[in-house]
């Protein structure tokens, strides 16, 4: 009964995401044995959503050559015949078959992340008790996100189940002082899927309060002394996945907010010496975590962080460290992934030019406090919506762009364009229903352009800050 109330959620897995489960089991680590599935953290709560099955209809774009049919999965990983959803034993396959489904439908390049999919759902479900309700219902959850299945709003019973039982989960290992080293590992890996999870289907506010109460654990699992700034170059390549994402979060959370980040990061400027010499934006070789899931580049990460610094710190940078940035942002190397489609690859590289692009408006609006009118943030628009404007809506590359048309807005001063940008982003949201995020992304670009054009001049960055505070709470 208990293994039911788990799997019946999930949806058969389509040819793409079965590749990629073969793929997690092809890794050569047994199975591990299975644990009761008794995972409801409240007596006669289940775990699943009552829901009608409806096929996802095709979007004409990454998502018809990734997920065509659907297979047994089951049956093809283990080479017998289908298992029953019923039994107990048959709850770690079906958690593990929902949460590829969810990895298949957000993740940037969802083969690169096969090591780590399986390694966390192992590890949660050996774990203990409430790590495991955590991992099935981020599977249950996922699985319906992922086969694009509406959510019932942000009072969906699953959402607030699995958000108290990560704050729970939270709690727990802060208020003991012996906490294992591994045990705040999953803590914190569980709230970076919560948060994920909550970025399609919840409010920002849900988000925030996640990452404020994550971030003594982040800061507890960073090598530096509590005392010192975090050297970012280091985090990036930490074996750790969990540390490198929330030093994204907490970074382009600041970026797009105006905020200060959660921690001091050292990063070397163009016109200071650093305590590392050999650590730089060019240090970081090849693609991380970050941009297989999220598309973003380490190398973005770092420039926007040190970009960052100098605003946060009220610099006035000089020629040389404008030019210094400049030539670091348009020698960023090209996405070099490999993809079994064309399309698909040629769809990561616009993303990470869209990244390069929104580097270029940060550093001229943020950091030099241009106006949005000016000649060269025009340019970088200019070359930022043209890419956009050659590549067709839908899920893949939009859901990928989201970050960078909320950045990108602010330089946007024509109607046309702003009509664009909010065409593609209210887009993401008809394609696919639980897309929440839409509406705070929507009204956040319209207050700052509102306030702007009732004060008859362009807008600028500092217009971000007073936005944040209005729409996001921040």
């Amino acid at each position: 009964m208990a293994a039911s109330m788990i799997t019946s959620t999930i949806t058969p897995m389509t040819p793409g995401q079965t590749s990629l489960l073969e793929a997690l089991f092809s890794l050569g680590q047994p199975v591990p044995p299975p644990h009761r599935a008794e995972l409801v953290t409240a007596p006669n709560e289940p775990l699943a959503l009552n829901r009608s099955r409806r096929n996802t209809e095709s979007e004409g774009n990454a998502m018809a050559h990734e997920d065509e049919g659907a297979e047994r999965i089951v049956s093809i990983i283990y080479r017998q015949p289908m298992l029953d959803k019923t039994a107990e034993s048959n709850a770690f396959p079906f958690v593990l078959q929902g949460y590829v489904t969810w990895i298949s439908r957000m993740a940037f390049d969802p083969l690169k992340l096969r090591p780590f999919a399986r390694d966390l759902v192992i590890s949660h479900f050996e774990a203990g008790e409430q790590t495991r309700c955590i991992i099935a219902l981020l599977a249950n959850i996922g699985s319906v996100v992922g086969s694009m299945e509406l959510i019932g709003g942000k009072n969906n019973r699953m959402l607030s189940m699995l958000h108290n039982a990560v704050r729970w989960l939270l709690g727990t290992v802060k208020s003991r002082p012996d906490s294992q080293r591994a045990e705040l590992i999953k803590a914190l890996d569980s709230v970076l899927e919560t948060i994920i999870v909550h970025f399609y289907a919840s409010t920002p506010s849900e988000v925030i309060i996640l990452v404020y109460e994550a971030a003594p654990i982040f800061r507890q699992l960073c090598p530096e002394p509590l005392d010192a700034p975090i050297n970012l170059t280091s985090l990036l390549q930490h074996p750790l996945g969990c540390l490198r994402r929330f030093a994204q979060i907490d970074i382009t959370f600041s970026v797009l907010s105006d905020t200060p980040t959660f921690f001091r990061y050292e990063v070397a400027t163009p016109d200071m010496q650093p305590s590392y010499p050999d650590q730089s934006v060019r240090a970081i070789q090849g693609d991380g975590v970050v941009q297989w899931l999220h598309g973003i580049p380490d190398e973005i990460i770092l420039l926007l962080a040190r970009m960052k610094s100098i605003r946060q710190d009220g610099l006035s940078p000089n020629e040389d460290t404008i030019e210094s940035l400049e030539r670091e942002i348009r020698e960023l190397q090209t996405f070099s992934g490999s993809s079994s489609e064309p399309f698909l690859a040629i769809m990561r590289s616009v993303v990470q030019e869209c990244w390069r692009q929104v580097a270029f408006v940060y550093l001229y609006m943020a950091v030099c406090e241009d106006p949005c009118d000016t000649p060269r943030v025009k340019e970088a628009f200019k070359r930022y919506m043209r890419l956009l404007n050659g590549t067709r809506p839908g899920r893949f590359p939009d859901e990928f762009l989201v970050l960078t048309l909320q950045i990108i807005s602010s330089a946007a001063h024509r109607q046309r364009d702003r009509e664009v940008i909010k065409r593609r982003v209210l887009g993401m949201y008809r394609s696919d229903p639980t897309y929440v995020v839409k509406d705070h992304s929507i009204r956040f670009m319209e207050d700052y352009w509102a306030r702007a054009d009732a004060e008859g001049r362009q807008v600028m960055w500092r217009d971000v800050a007073v936005s944040g505070r209005q729409v996001l709470g921040v």
